[in-house]
């Protein structure tokens, strides 16, 4: 689809160096680029209306206890 839109200045530069980088024309880097922004990183995931990472299962759990108590230790 052809379309036309405006960038801001260092949204288009940052497109353009993908572009460069990978030997793309700009149209083609702009498509991949919203691709993977649209597609959650590895290990995200959806659980009601939070956003929850999934921790590998062969590392401990983090009970809210600790969670208190690391929000407290930045203060």
């Amino acid at each position: 689809m052809r379309t036309t839109f405006t960038l801001d200045d260092d949204a288009a530069a940052l497109a353009q160096n993908y572009a460069q980088a990978r030997s793309l024309r700009l149209g083609k880097a702009v498509s991949e680029l919203i691709r993977r922004a649209s597609v959650p990183p590895v290990g995200l995931k959806k659980k009601g209306d939070l956003w929850v990472i999934a921790a590998p299962p062969d590392k401990p759990k983090v009970g809210s206890a600790k969670v208190k108590q690391m929000i407290e230790d930045l203060s």
